[in-house]
């Protein structure tokens, strides 16, 4: 059968262009055929008029067939394409033959020519009615605006979402009625022209220049037989003979819908596209400037069509879940869920979804050859409902950042927080001696209380980032000048350097230092935090995964998760092979260590040292000519300078004392740098899911979103980031007017610039 492939004929059907997995074409009875390779494109056309109808005379007018196209984040889409010759017809042979690991048939859509029994039919049903009477059945309907129905000011209940869901049928249009919509708009908006719809029904569709009869006659009227099932332009007045009677930057035939198919492959590509380089795409292609409104209504109705919606996706999130721990049986995936009712009946096989919590098995164990500190933070959801995206990062020893888990919860709450950092303990992070950084949220801190010691010490060590600490110092005395002092206090990497500077801070006012003494100065301090934050400050890690994840944030909630398990599956495949070409190249640490290693040597030749005990490995050392000294403990692995208990990393002392009594500085640099290390970081490797129709059957319950946590308002979401002090420039100049030049107002409230009959000298 190598030489032969299987056609599954429609005929006689619909094309659905609006479904999850992109086009499908339904019909009652499909045809199977099969034919060999080498058929021609006539013999083709006879084998399927023969099968189909051997008793009456048809020729085909069209043949259409299905072929999947990759997208954003692993997913596949159905698209079509026509079948009009030789070429044609073996470039459809060669894309099944590329992809038949993944498709076994092919699907085809056939449409037939109209016999001379279907046109005098036609003939009777037209002559029936004149066209007078024929109008005067229509009534002029208004046009739409871009506006969801859905985005009332009442959420719905859960027994609304459920039943919906229960209820659900795909949405059906004729595919010859979509290309006469789409041939219509494409020809207004080329010709600058409009049109008023009159009647727009499944089987009618009856449309009239907007100056009919004032000069211009067009009009398109196009119904559905009922004997044959087939389509009919039954009227259609040449070209616009007008022009329109006043210029607009927009066209009320260039809708959201039309704007979104058009945009399509640009979302497909990057569906973090910024709404403005839409705007500038669709002024590019069809000469008009729309609203920022209508652009980002037409981006979320891109990115339903090709990621599906967002209702469909929670349902597809157990499935997608069950999929991907039937590959790899180690990875971790916690639900929390809430009953659903429907009235006061409880629906048992519906379960709203509450919390997710996953944890992919690479990355599960990558965290155990990483240094252990983890860093937490929450990141805002743009899509249709609202949530928060909670990450856990790590970093290996050549400074890569290492996401090691997420969580999809309703926002940064106590309970959000306790259930992601209480499956974060149990199933990741499961050593103990780890730094947990933070910022000071209070939801966090009750969190980490609330944790039963897992995340206190001696298990763990939670601290603060420096960044929030210095923005809450701001928001507390309003001294931007004074944030250095702060920062550089949290910075000391001696005991020495962090009483100077404390006393420097204390100096400029006791309120300030009595404020900081509120906070335990192991956990914002380099100098008292026992080395557990491995010199890392701040949570920039994880703020860089939440930047990396923007794009995904305003995606169906399977499309985020699948995003994240496609981008992590390219960073470990990228970084395993950039491992193996460091170890092949016969390099023993990390390329980020080993240029600080090799500064520390250059900068250890002016040093003397002075051996006190040999055996025990203690040392003094003189810097030269500044005759500072420093004492070094090589077995305790601590410096006065600092850098070696924080770093794990030879100081330029170290290197002065290994030279002085023939040491090996190697064995002081920590296995977390070491290539060896860092290439089991990304070992183990992540499992492709295949084809969904090898899926193993889902029985569990159907998920819904929470409707409570549905957004209302129409239109672009608001921004639910509280700006704060470090959102700004740490001194700001002046604002300064660009109209007249002076200082303390804008450009919108200078005088100078005002309306003409208003009094600049108004006081």
């Amino acid at each position: 059968m190598d030489d032969r492939v299987l056609l599954k004929v429609y005929y006689f059907g619909q094309i659905l262009l609006q479904t999850p997995e992109g086009v499908k074409f339904v019909c009652e009875d499909p045809l199977d055929v099969v034919i060999p390779f080498t058929i021609s494109f006539e013999e083709l056309k006879g084998v399927i008029c023969e099968k189909i109808d051997s008793e009456m005379s048809r020729k085909i007018s069209c043949i259409l067939y299905k072929y999947h196209v990759p997208v954003f984040g692993g997913f596949v889409q159905f698209q079509t394409k026509y079948v009009t010759d030789e070429a044609s017809m073996q470039e459809m042979f060669s894309m099944y033959i590329e992809n038949r690991g993944q498709i076994s048939f092919i699907e085809l859509y056939v449409e037939f020519e109209q016999s001379e029994t279907d046109r005098n039919i036609l003939r009777e049903d037209y002559n029936s009615d004149s066209e007078e009477e024929f109008e005067s059945n229509y009534e002029v309907v208004g046009e739409d605006g871009d506006v969801d129905p859905a985005d009332g000011g009442v959420a719905p209940n859960v027994a609304d979402v459920a039943n919906a869901l229960a209820n659900e049928e795909p949405f059906e249009e004729p595919s010859f009625m979509e290309a006469i919509i789409k041939a219509m708009k494409e020809y207004t908006l080329r010709r600058s022209v409009d049109y008023r719809v009159y009647e727009s029904e499944p089987l009618t569709f009856y449309a009239k220049c907007t100056q009919y009869g004032s000069g211009c006659d067009w009009l398109i009227r196009v119904n559905m037989t009922s004997r044959k099932h087939c389509w009919v332009i039954r009227r259609y007045n040449g070209s616009h003979t007008c022009t329109r009677a006043t210029i607009s930057q927009d066209h009320s035939k260039l809708d959201s819908n039309t704007i979104a198919e058009a945009i399509k492959p640009l979302v497909e590509a990057d569906p973090s596209l910024k709404v403005k380089s839409v705007i500038a795409e669709v002024q590019s292609k069809f000469n008009y400037t729309v609203s920022y409104r209508k652009t980002w209504l037409a981006k979320q109705k891109s990115i339903e069509k090709i990621f599906g919606g967002w209702e469909v996706s929670y349902e597809a999130l157990p499935i997608w879940f069950e999929a991907m721990c039937n590959k790899e049986p180690s990875a971790v995936v916690h639900f929390e869920t809430m009953p659903a009712y429907q009235g006061d009946d409880l629906v048992t096989d519906i379960r709203v979804l509450h919390r997710v919590f996953w944890s992919y098995y690479p990355c599960i164990r990558a965290f155990r050859h990483c240094k252990p500190v983890v860093q937490v933070d929450g990141t805002h959801l743009y899509g249709k409902y609202k949530g928060c995206l909670l990450v856990a990062v790590s970093q290996d020893g050549n400074n890569n950042i290492v996401p090691i888990a997420f969580a999809i919860v309703e926002g940064e709450t106590s309970d959000a927080w306790h259930f992601f950092l209480s499956n974060l303990r149990q199933h990741v992070v499961t050593r103990d001696g780890v730094g947990l950084i933070l910022d000071r949220h209070e939801s966090i801190n009750a969190a980490v209380e609330r944790s039963h010691g897992a995340w206190s010490p001696p298990r763990a060590f939670h601290m603060f980032c420096i960044r929030h600490i210095e923005s809450n110092f701001l928001r507390k005395f309003k001294a931007p000048y004074l944030q250095k002092f702060v920062v550089n206090i949290g910075y000391s990497r001696t005991v020495r350097e962090y009483e100077l500077r404390y006393q420097r801070l204390r100096e400029r006012g006791e309120a300030y230092t009595n404020w900081l003494n509120r906070i335990p100065r192991e956990q914002y301090a380099l100098a008292f935090d026992g080395g557990y934050r491995w010199g890392h400050m701040t949570t920039n890690l994880v703020e860089c995964i939440n930047s990396v994840l923007k794009g995904a944030r305003n995606l169906p909630i399977t499309a985020l998760v699948k995003a994240t398990f496609y981008r992590l599956n390219e960073l470990f495949t990228w970084k395993r092979a950039e491992a193996e070409a460091r170890i092949n190249a016969g390099h023993v640490f990390t390329a980020h260590v080993t240029s600080k290693i090799h500064a520390n040597q250059l900068a250890s030749g002016n040093i003397q040292v002075n051996c006190f005990d040999r055996q025990n490995e203690v040392f003094e050392v003189r810097e030269m000519p500044s005759g500072v000294v420093y004492a070094i403990d090589l077995r305790g692995q601590r410096c006065d300078c600092g850098e070696f208990q924080v770093d794990r990393i030879p100081c330029r002392h170290v290197f002065a004392c290994c030279a002085n009594q023939r040491l090996d500085w190697q064995v002081y640099v920590h296995d977390v740098y070491k290539m060896d290390q860092v290439r089991r970081v990304y070992r183990a490797r992540f499992q492709p899911l295949g084809n969904p129709t090898t899926w193993p059957s889902y029985t569990g319950p159907r998920f819904v979103p929470n409707p409570y946590l549905r957004r209302v308002s129409k239109g672009r979401p608001r921004m639910t980031r509280f700006l704060n002090e470090m959102d700004t420039r740490m001194l700001r100049r002046p604002r300064r007017c660009r109209q007249c030049g002076a200082e303390g107002h804008s450009r919108s409230r200078c005088r100078q610039g005002g309306p003409p009959g208003t009094d600049n000298n108004a006081q």
